[in-house]
């Protein structure tokens, strides 16, 4: 028994067996699902992994505080500015008392009596940690005749009326403290210019870090909710024109990625069911249990593909869930090919069991192969290196095969057999007619549209007008979200001139970090002297040395520490000033000498720093989670916008023998721009060999074998010259779309061809095989289409190239390659 026969005796005389084993099937599925699925929202699985620039993104993503920060934007009207003023440390108090608040910082620490203090609790830590020559000079402060001399001149300085006097005494009486800090403020001076106020005073900035557990998309949006209550009642005790508050941060920006991946998944499901739904319905009016079957089989493939993703790779990314709406067009395809060609059949009289085997046997191989290549067109997804389009691609590609099958058996369940013929066919005379009007006269076509398709193709592939590459962060930001709209709001009022680089470095042990971070300063700085960079920032100042700690704890010993607390008693009566003042100088000499003992444990500054400090907010900056994960900011002399700047600068703030990660936002898409030639060029070549060796193999005829690789060419060519035209630019992601494109092109032809092969019947077969393929090229459309209602622009860009190209194959098999195989093998 034939499987076309064995297939359409099961369906029609074992249903209840079957329906038993697609109930068990979902229920498998359903659970699997319900007890594992787990949705990823990291954005940066959207560019390739193995480059070492998106690595450090994504470790500065994820190992970073500022993964728990929140940054509120308080935006007045230009009269309010003082308003304003008065407004925001009410707004900071409010702030510091919500539950979900950790820290605040409103403004420069150093403005606060508590950033000072925070300070002055460090003095003893970055004092050991200066290197040998420094230290041995700032001891020397402590001489009994420099602690005259220095007090003597405050007090004549204050007597002289300047007010920086009064914050030394109040800040650094001994003077020791400023030389501790004097290599933290040189290394960290980019972040300390990053204003907190617009130029125009009518914005004011608030960092928040967030006492989170985690950073997962559910714990992001339950923080955020708590947040945005606090935002509603945030301004009520503001006047006048009403305040704008804006929110960002990394928890914002998961909290609404990931549930604008809900809304992804159901409108472009939605939209691609309801598109593909009418025109199922135009080419099949009378067929509607039947398109209630194509839905059940969709879903069902939808199911297993998910399962079987799940299964593999653990977790699903947000791009990954618009393969539904992608699956939903193209598994109806075969859909419409196998119930045209069981219709056909109905309607020369045959059984229902016999037109269903009749279906199976005519167009089963060439479903086969159509699954094939855009199966193989999928799976070419995985060569792109990126997370997402990988699990894209072996989605898409398990749930084609997974529907080709249930299109050629379960579907017919839903067919009935007692279903009246259609006696008038619209759609199917007016192909008809067009068939036998190209079979006869093929020339007045093929001339028309093999012009117009050249004209295209030539417009496609010549440099002018040019096809523009867009390989700025723009492209991949998220369409909108609230939490992207702060931030451009923000970045408006507060420009930068262009963001940092970062360099990540990561040891072993704290004298290894202290080591590579020493290099990397002088380095850089031999740099900036040459004027290759602008300026940086390290945390080479907080990476303490045990080694220079231990050297300079010794030296310590040799210090009269009673000689100059009795000093300092003197001259602070001498002077007239208040022992009172001078306590946290009294308080530093004693740490100083409880340290000279060597069985005490060396300071850590870390645990000495107040966890309430605003100071960690510039600490956090540079150190992970793990205090021996790292990193430093490089402002560079102009933007990164070329591969050859990314190569240079990537040699250049290299220094050997240090493990270095350079990454950015700007860096890291200027670093995958060969990638995305390669991906355009190279990966798209493969599967047009692909694709023109599966023609080869199965047509077994050079002219057809031609013909099909012209309208393959005609296809890519117009898709191309549409995308000028219609100045669609490509971007890091949409230059995927070409694989796509040649994957799926290329059934239609093979559908076509096919049947002009075998067939003797001209008009009734080709016109049979031609009107499945006109609705499945335009639900195939309609489905990618459908991806432009998505709010994740990856998918957006890529959903919309395909459709263009998808549409472009269409037109061309059906006007070029028709008349095409008249022509070159005219048959009556």
């Amino acid at each position: 028994m034939r499987i076309s026969d064995f297939i359409a005796q099961t369906i029609t005389q074992r249903r209840a067996l079957v329906w038993s084993g697609v109930a068990l099937l979902t229920i498998g599925c359903i659970a699997i699902l319900v007890t594992s699925l787990r949705l990823d929202s990291e954005v940066f699985n959207v560019l390739p992994g193995r480059f070492s620039s998106v690595q450090g993104l994504k470790i500065y993503d994820r190992d970073f505080e500022q993964t728990r920060e929140l940054t509120f934007a308080l935006l007045c009207d230009p009269n309010d500015v003082d308003k304003l003023e008065e407004f925001a440390p009410v707004f900071a108090e409010r702030l510091r008392q919500q539950p979900w608040c950790a820290r605040v910082l409103a403004g420069s620490p150093m403005g606060t009596p508590e950033g000072i203090r925070d300070l002055q609790s460090i003095a003893v830590p970055l004092l050991l940690n200066l290197e040998a020559r420094m230290f041995d000079e700032t001891m020397l402060l402590l001489q009994p005749e420099k602690i005259r001399d220095r007090l003597h001149r405050l007090r004549q300085q204050i007597e002289a009326g300047s007010p920086r006097p009064q914050f030394e005494l109040s800040f650094d009486p001994l003077g020791l403290i400023a030389p501790a800090l004097k290599p933290f403020a040189e290394n960290t001076i980019i972040e300390q210019e990053q204003p907190l106020s617009s130029p125009d005073r009518t914005m004011r900035i608030f960092l928040v870090v967030t006492n989170q557990t985690s950073v997962s998309a559910f714990e992001c949006q339950r923080l955020m909710r708590r947040v945005n209550e606090f935002r509603v009642t945030a301004g009520e005790e503001w006047s006048g024109v009403p305040l704008q508050i804006f929110i960002t941060g990394r928890p914002a920006f998961v909290s609404e990625i990931s549930l604008s991946m809900r809304y992804d998944v159901v409108a472009t499901l939605l939209g691609s069911i309801l598109l593909v739904g009418a025109i199922f319905y135009a080419g099949f009016p009378r067929m509607l249990s039947a398109l209630v079957g194509v839905a059940f089989c969709l879903l069902l493939s939808c199911l297993i593909a998910l399962t079987l993703g799940q299964l593999l790779f653990g977790r699903l990314s947000m791009v990954s869930v618009g393969f539904c709406a992608i699956l939903v067009g193209l598994g109806v395809d075969l859909a419409i090919l196998t119930l045209g060609r069981y219709h056909q059949a109905r309607a020369d009289g045959e059984p229902h069991q016999k037109a269903i085997a009749i279906s199976v046997a005519r167009l089963g191989r060439a479903v086969f192969f159509g699954a094939l290549t855009t199966a193989v067109g999928f799976l070419a997804l995985v060569l792109s290196g990126a997370l997402s389009f990988s699990q894209l691609g072996v989605l898409i590609a398990i749930g084609i095969f997974v529907a080709g099958l249930f299109m050629c058996s379960i579907l017919f369940l839903f067919v009935r057999d007692r279903q009246s013929a259609i006696r008038y066919d619209w759609l199917f005379d007016i192909v008809r007619k067009y068939v036998r009007w190209t079979v006869r006269k093929p020339a007045p076509m093929l001339i028309f549209s093999g012009t117009v398709l050249l004209l295209l193709t030539v417009i496609g592939f010549s440099p002018i007008p040019p096809l523009h590459f867009q390989a700025s962060t723009r492209s991949l930001q998220p369409k909108n979200i609230r939490a992207n709209r702060a931030l451009e709001e923000i970045m408006h009022k507060m420009p930068v001139r262009w963001e940092p680089l970062l360099a990540i470095v990561r040891a072993t042990n704290p004298q290894e970090l202290h080591d590579y971070w020493q290099k990397i300063s002088a380095h850089w700085r031999e740099l900036q002297a040459a004027g290759k960079i602008k300026g940086f920032s390290t945390p080479a100042a907080l990476c303490t040395s045990p080694n220079w700690m231990q050297a300079n704890r010794r030296k310590l010993s040799t210090i009269n520490f009673q000689a100059a607390r009795e000093t300092l008693e003197q001259t602070v009566d001498t002077e007239g000033f208040s022992r009172d003042s001078f306590a946290p100088a009294f308080a530093l000499l004693d740490d100083l000498q409880h340290f000279t003992d060597p069985n005490v444990p060396l300071p850590d500054w870390r645990t000495q720093l107040p966890q309430s400090s605003s100071w960690w907010f510039l600490v956090d900056r540079y150190f992970g989670r793990d205090p021996l994960l790292t990193t430093g900011f490089v402002m560079t002399s102009q933007p990164v916008a070329t591969h050859a700047q990314s190569k240079e600068l990537g040699r250049d703030l290299a220094v050997a023998g240090v493990p270095m990660i350079i990454s950015g936002w700007s860096y890291a898409l200027a670093d995958l721009q060969p990638w995305s030639h390669h991906q355009l060029l190279i990966i798209s070549a493969l599967m047009a060999i692909f694709d023109v060796s599966l023609l080869a193999l199965l047509y077994r005829d050079l002219r057809l074998w031609l013909i099909q690789v012209i309208t393959l060419a005609f296809g890519i060519g117009a898709m191309i010259a549409s995308m000028k035209l219609l100045h669609i630019d490509l971007n890091l992601l949409n230059v995927l779309s070409f694989r796509l494109v040649l994957a799926i092109g290329v059934d239609y032809g093979i559908y076509v061809v096919l049947v002009w092969q075998k067939t003797r019947e001209i008009e009734h077969d080709v016109a049979g095989v031609l009107k499945p393929v006109l609705l499945a090229g335009l639900t195939a459309v309609s489905g990618f289409g459908s991806l432009a209602l998505a709010r994740n622009p990856a998918l957006t860009s890529l959903g919309i190239a395909c459709a263009i190209g998808i549409f472009w194959s269409l037109i061309a098999t059906i006007f070029f390659t028709l008349p095409a195989m008249a022509a070159a093998q005219p048959k009556t």
